[in-house]
Order: structure tokens, then sequence, then C-alpha cells
């Protein structure tokens, strides 16, 4: 798979990730210290923000993406242990 990360976190010096599990869910957050672009960039259909979001949502979670207060720039998911319909 290949890494769009450059094109949402232009300069990024720092990128953090945490994934952390209960009986019910994973929850999933990714962070750099980018500067946030203002344009989407181009690239194959799904593999992006849109993407991660319609996948999440297939599988009875939530992902939500945005920049961070001053710089940087932060996706969280959380995504259900079982998946949607088991």
């Amino acid at each position: 798979m290949k890494s769009h990360h450059r094109s949402y976190a232009r300069h990024a010096t720092r990128i953090e990730v945490s994934v952390a599990a209960d009986d019910t869910s994973v929850r999933l957050r990714v962070s750099d210290d980018g500067e946030a672009g203002t344009s989407r960039p181009a690239g194959s259909p799904g593999f992006g923000l849109v993407g991660m979001m319609e996948r999440a949502d297939l599988l009875g979670g939530t992902c939500e993406a945005g920049p961070d207060p001053g710089r940087g720039w932060t996706v969280r998911a959380v995504l259900p242990r079982e998946g949607a319909g088991r």
C-alpha cells in the first residue's frame, strides 16, 4: 500500500501513532506536526481520508480527521472489535 501521508503533512518532523483496545473497540490515533494543507491531493479513489472514513463506517465505527490548533494534523478512528454484521 502506498503512503500518501506526505500530501497531508508537509514538513512534518514528528508522527505519533497510538492504538488502544478494550473488550468492544479499538481506538487509533495518528498525529503529526506538519503543515496542514488546504487542498486535497490527487490520488487513487479509496486511499485518502474519505476512503478511510467510508471503511470505518462500513465496520460500524467512526473516523475523523482535521488540523490541530496551531500546527499539525490528527486522524482518529474507533472501530468495533467484531466489525459490523457479526
